[in-house]
């Protein structure tokens, strides 16, 4: 199947629309695939961060924004805020509340990702979704407080030419600064489309989690929550990692060879 290219690829799926709770979530893990936690920047997702919040506000601060009562520069974002700002009776008279002040940005516009940059990006270019997860809520019986399972998972659009995939379940917040994986899988057959509930293919090899156990674990501090990602990398060739592998490293030459990716994220909170 032939990849999807420019806005296609990237993490919204063409078929649905994300939330804005789930797009910041989704915001989040191309930064944490894109670098977290290897002690290097990723100027690529960076630039196309800050490219896409200039695209949001053209006005950028610029010093041709026309000039507020109070003589700060005024963007049509802040002149927005401002209209829309409630205010009570009495404002007129000094003891109303208004709303909050949006100050606007200062200095240059940031510049928007060149061509390069956007092709080096790592995007969410299939599907990858959990007939367990219809809801982006983990159920325990999943976690440490059920059997520990792991869900079912199907996914679709794995670019041709794929060798090997891969399969990784990572905390969305890093502990201690580092990535925290929660399940490694490698080995997986290129043409197949899913892994049932609790099985693994034929073929796969298991890497030792952060745990220090080789399999699955989800199982947050108790009276605490976590947003896991679910992330399935396509590679164009196989990196034959041994059984017991460390996904840390792994991860890197995952980044290297490929960033086509599948995401699916899963929230979980323990009482």
């Amino acid at each position: 199947m032939a990849q999807r290219t420019g806005a296609e690829r990237f993490l919204a799926s063409p078929a649905k629309t994300a939330s804005a709770g789930v797009a910041l979530v989704l915001a989040v893990v191309a930064l944490l695939l894109a670098g977290c936690g290897s002690g290097s920047s990723d100027p690529e997702t960076a630039s196309t961060a800050a490219g896409q919040a200039s695209a949001t506000d053209p006005a950028g601060g610029s010093p041709d924004s026309p000039s507020s009562p109070s003589g700060s520069k005024a963007t049509p974002a802040t002149k927005a805020a401002e209209q829309a700002a409630p205010t009570t009776p009495g404002a007129a008279g000094g003891g109303g509340k208004h709303g909050p002040h949006i100050t606007p940005p200062k200095g240059p516009r940031e510049p928007a990702p060149t061509p390069a940059e956007k092709a080096n990006a790592t995007v969410a270019d299939r599907s990858l979704q959990s007939p367990a997860i219809p809801a982006g809520a983990l159920p325990a019986p999943y976690t440490c407080d059920g059997t520990g399972s792991s869900p079912a998972l199907r996914w679709a659009g794995v670019p041709a030419g794929t060798d090997e995939l891969i399969l990784y379940v990572m905390n969305a917040q890093p502990v201690a600064g580092r990535l925290f994986f929660d399940w490694a899988v490698a080995g997986l057959d290129p043409d197949s489309q899913s892994i049932e509930a609790g099985q693994l293919p034929k073929g796969a090899v298991v890497g030792t989690n952060s745990f220090g156990e080789r399999g699955y674990s989800i199982c947050p501090p108790a009276g605490s929550g976590e947003t896991y990602i679910f992330a399935l990398f396509a590679l164009p060739r196989s990196l034959a990692p041994q059984k017991g592998f460390d996904p840390r490293p792994l991860r890197e030459e995952i980044l290297d060879v490929s960033r086509n990716v599948g995401l699916l994220t899963a929230a979980y909170a323990r009482e």
